[in-house]
């Protein structure tokens, strides 16, 4: 019974050693580095649309009527405005900016980057059928994987898009994660978070 018990305790703590070497691995680049990665270009960032306060109709989707939907708080708006400081700051280049057709996600693009171009495949999956959402996720790695540009790709979405995408459970509004794709695959680099909320 005792060699039992040892021999468990034993397997446990050799499983717990792998799963810590792993997330050791998997570890993220400071802040620093990652605004560096992006300077070189041809990275894709994720990120989450800037703060709105959450309230019923969070789902509800009014294609040029934003006044239904819910939107960017003051705080959100301001949000989106340093981020695009952040880039300009760093000296990153941003090309295309894609966004969910939610009024909340094209806002931030046009106050961060000038500018934003609205894709179906960025909606949140909460809202579709599991067939549309599948279709949608595997568009999104497609693009991912498969950028190749000088300048860098954002794509601004919502949590459950990006959890799904980088494996992480929960992302703030207004937190993106930078990718670098290799055209098979790609690499979660870092997570930034702008100050100052």
């Amino acid at each position: 019974m005792l060699t039992t018990l040892k021999g468990r305790i034993a397997t446990l703590l050799l499983c717990l050693a792998f799963l810590l070497a792993m997330l050791a691995g998997r570890a993220f680049a400071d802040e620093e580095q990652v605004w560096a990665a992006l300077k070189q270009g041809g990275k894709v960032v994720l990120l989450r649309h800037t703060h709105v306060d959450m309230r019923e109709g969070i789902g509800h989707l009014a294609p040029e009527n934003c006044k239904e939907e819910v939107n960017l708080s003051p705080r959100g708006v301001e949000q989106a405005k340093r981020i695009g400081e952040a880039f300009r700051a760093h000296g990153v280049a941003v090309g295309e900016v894609l966004t969910s057709p939610y009024c909340r996600c094209i806002d931030t693009g046009e106050l961060a980057f000038g500018h934003a171009t609205p894709v179906q495949y960025l909606m949140p999956p909460g809202v579709l059928s599991d067939s549309q959402a599948k279709l949608n996720r595997e568009r999104v790695l497609l693009d991912i994987r498969n950028h190749r540009s000088s300048a860098n790709l954002v794509m601004i979405t919502h949590e459950l898009n990006i959890s799904d995408i980088v494996l992480e459970p929960s992302i703030a509004m207004g937190d993106f994660f930078v990718l670098e794709p290799d055209g098979t695959d790609f690499d979660v680099i870092g997570k930034v978070r702008i100050a100052g909320r």
